[in-house]
């Protein structure tokens, strides 16, 4: 099996660098529409069997972008992004500097910011609905290359239930559109590349 996972393009609140969880449902944006389309022309759908998205804006138009009308797109709820609760929508420098101890040494939300946001995402039940999604992979599609489209701290955490035993902070967040895979075989993960951009026209 081999899986490839792509973030989806950027929204506003990607530029402004607030936290965008799965409470804020933005599509992209014109320059992250358009860098989408760029990163796209050089992409070919068709090595896919399968293609899983995000149901939320910004992932499904990065999906049908990429995908071209070739490819039957399923979402599926496990692929939301990451709830950040009252974290969500917010800048996280100003969070940092108010709850230090939040925050990991790159600057990232750390596993004990539910202290300060209770009604947030734990990571542990971010790996345990990554592991849920992967785990349905590996027991319907072990023959088939999947396309997945979706979040940053889904992708995150996706390699880290495969590598790390769910955590977290061994993988940096990839770039909008960027592009990281995994393959999988007689129950042996391995990390192909992370954070792979396209090549633009």
């Amino acid at each position: 099996m081999e899986i490839v996972f792509v973030r989806h393009g950027q929204t506003d609140l990607n530029k402004t660098r607030k936290i965008q969880g799965s409470r804020f449902d933005h599509d992209l944006d014109q320059e992250g529409r358009t860098y989408a389309e760029e990163a796209a022309a050089n992409f070919d759908p068709n090595q896919f069997d399968l293609v899983f998205c995000s149901p939320m804006k910004r992932a499904l138009t990065t999906a049908q972008i990429f995908t071209k009308g070739q490819k039957e797109i399923i979402t599926d709820e496990r692929l939301v992004e990451f709830n950040f609760g009252e974290w969500d929508g917010k800048y996280l420098t100003e969070l940092g500097k108010k709850y230090p101890d939040a925050l990991d040494p790159w600057g990232k939300a750390a596993a004990n910011y539910v202290k300060y946001a209770p009604h947030g995402e734990t990571f542990a039940e971010l790996d345990q609905r990554c592991g849920s999604f992967l785990d349905e992979l590996q027991e319907k599609y072990l023959d088939k290359k999947i396309l997945v489209v979706c979040h940053g701290t889904l992708i995150r955490m996706m390699f880290a239930h495969y590598f790390t035993a769910g955590d977290i902070n061994a993988f940096e967040t990839i770039d909008n559109c960027a592009l990281a895979k995994i393959s999988y075989r007689d129950h042996v993960a391995r990390i192909n590349y992370y954070n792979r951009l396209l090549e633009l026209k």
